[in-house]
């Protein structure tokens, strides 16, 4: 890992301030308006930051055209991805939970993972044998990427702790300059990719620190596989007398199959490393080989899982991510199945070949999933329309506020489809009502209120709860424009105070939360709110007090403490 350029420091403190400016200038001059020109900005930052991290880890004695065409190759094909993710947007005014997003931070997330996977290919591209790559040059580049960057990471955040000390140290004193200069976005942009491009540089000068934490980092694989392997076979020697039904009452089982599957794969790869030596010997191998045998029926498992909810809630873009992940914990689980069978001189050899394999197809997959021909948000639309038109799914219990807020611009397109439906479609007239509701509403949350709210009746809905008295008009006047027009309120008559005029204990049920209020009537007639009774309660508690009102006795109650008058003035004891 001798780095060429280790004594030209000005060649990462350059990458770094590039990669500054340009994501400094992308946010700040971010078109808000033309769709077509933020993607192109987007295509540029994402461009100048691969590029420059290809750069900052492939400096080397290795370092030639070839290596620098690759880095070129990469910045395009993350350029191209987000461009259309932006481009194929929604053109209209999109708010906070519109949903179109998820594509966004989906590749956020994923393109991290997908750079991970790929440079270390160009890192390695020079040391190739006959058109094939050295394993152990891409095992050794994958683990020291990861630490490089970890020690980079480090580096940036004390330096940020540090500014912000200071700042504050000043502020503290009365002194703004530093705070001004510090938490102005221009010097937050620059001054991170330059620091953090100092500490990849200063990572990759130290490479015996690095390997010394590939060391023991793959130490602690070694010492963690048995007990993974244990916790493996276990789980799989007691589901003959648990049976499957636990699993899926769990409501979680995959994401808990998919990291035993993870730690298991992690652990793996830990032990063999570069495949050279075995890693243990005699029974801790077979252990290793037992648990690893199991791995494809927790794969099937898990994939089964995602099945049944598809089978029953449709496909989301959630599950379509999940249905990928189990796919590709299948596809190790079978590798490595495979290279238990494979009898060879090196202990599951065929690793090697597998682990390259499932690195490629995963950076298709990553790449397929945020273009067009493999979009999960597409895809998750196109299957509630078709269950909806299908009738697999009644129009009461069908999720129209996810076609607008939540699946982007397909989500709109099979909107638009069902607004179109021909007279004559036997869904046509039962959901022209559930349409308006999702046109009229403004975000996902006020449509799902709106569904749920009941339509408003055209009297106030009030009843005593004794049946024998009348609720007073004045006191029905009092109430709001729309109170009491969804749910029929309760009134329960009492004198509370003997003074020989009764006050009311207004129950109102069209509140989700609220306590029995307590009103008295003054001199002009008019009915005033005094106070409450107990805390905030749900409608099912209230409904249940008005319940046990209406069987069982009530009287009123002296308090156990009286007031305390001072003067004039009067502390009520509540």
């Amino acid at each position: 890992m001798q780095l060429s350029a280790k004594k030209n420091l000005s060649i990462y403190l350059l990458i770094g301030f590039l990669q500054g400016v340009v994501a400094w200038a992308g946010f700040s001059f971010w078109p808000k308006e033309s769709q077509l020109a933020a993607s192109l900005v987007l295509g540029m930052m994402t461009a100048v930051a691969v590029l420059g991290l290809t750069l900052q880890l492939t400096l080397g004695d290795r370092f030639n055209r070839q290596v620098l065409f690759l880095g070129l190759i990469l910045g395009v094909v993350f350029t191209l991805v987000s461009v259309w993710l932006i481009y194929q947007l929604p053109d209209f005014p999109r708010t906070s939970d519109n949903g179109a997003e998820i594509l966004l931070v989906s590749w956020s997330l994923s393109s991290i993972l997908l750079a991970y996977i790929l440079i270390p290919f160009v890192q390695a591209w020079s040391g190739r044998k006959n058109r094939h790559y050295n394993y152990t040059d891409l095992y050794r580049h994958s683990w020291d990427n990861f630490f490089v960057l970890l020690v980079a990471t480090i580096l940036t955040v004390a330096f940020w702790l540090l500014i912000v000390l200071w700042a504050m140290l000043f502020k503290m004193v009365g002194i703004l300059l530093f705070k001004d200069l510090f938490f102005n976005p221009l010097f937050i942009f620059i001054s991170l990719p330059v620091v953090l491009s100092l500490g990849i540089r200063m990572a990759l000068v130290h490479e015996n620190i690095i390997g010394a934490l590939r060391k023991i980092a793959l130490s602690l694989c070694y010492f963690l596989m048995p007990l993974s392997a244990v916790i493996t076979i276990l789980f799989g020697l007691s589901l003959p007398f648990t049976g499957l039904q636990p699993i899926w009452d769990t409501g979680y089982s995959t994401p808990i199959l998919l990291c035993l599957l993870g730690a298991n794969i992690l652990f793996i790869n830990g032990i063999f490393q570069d495949g050279s030596t075995p890693p243990y010997r005699g029974g801790l191998s077979r252990l290793v080989e037992i648990a690893t045998l199991s791995m494809p029926v927790y794969a099937a498992i898990a994939i089964y899982s995602v099945y049944l909810r598809i089978s029953q809630y449709g496909v989301t873009p959630n599950r379509f991510f999940l249905m990928v992940l189990v796919g590709v914990a299948l596809c190790y689980s079978c590798a490595y199945t495979v290279a238990v069978f494979r009898r060879s001189q090196m202990w599951m050899g065929s690793i090697r070949q597998g682990n390259v394999f499932i690195a490629l197809l995963i950076s298709a997959l990553i790449i397929l999933i945020h273009s067009p021909l493999l979009n999960p948000v597409a895809w998750s639309a196109k299957d509630q329309y078709q269950r909806l038109i299908s009738q697999k799914i009644t129009t009461a219990d069908f999720d129209f506020g996810a076609l607008k807020f939540k699946l982007g611009l397909p989500g709109h397109i099979y909107l638009q489809q069902l607004r179109d439906l021909p007279p004559e479609h036997p869904l046509q007239s039962e959901i022209h009502g559930r349409i308006l509701t999702v046109d009229a509403a403004q975000s996902y949350y006020q449509w799902k209120n709106n569904k749920e709210d009941q339509p408003l009746a055209d009297h106030v809905m009030i009843e005593t709860i004794d049946g024998s008295t009348i609720v007073p008009e004045t006191f029905i006047d009092g109430l709001g424009a729309e109170q009491c027009h969804r749910a029929t309120c309760y009134v329960l008559v009492i004198d509370l105070n003997r003074d020989a005029h009764e006050e009311l204990i207004f129950f109102d049920m069209d509140e989700d939360w609220s306590a029995p209020q307590l009103y008295v009537q003054i001199d002009n007639g008019e009915w005033v709110k005094q106070g409450s009774f107990g805390t905030s309660m749900g409608k099912k508690r209230r409904q249940e007090l008005i319940d046990k009102l209406k069987k069982e006795p009530y009287q009123a109650v002296d308090q156990q403490y009286q007031s305390l008058k001072v003067g004039e003035e009067v502390y009520w004891f509540k």
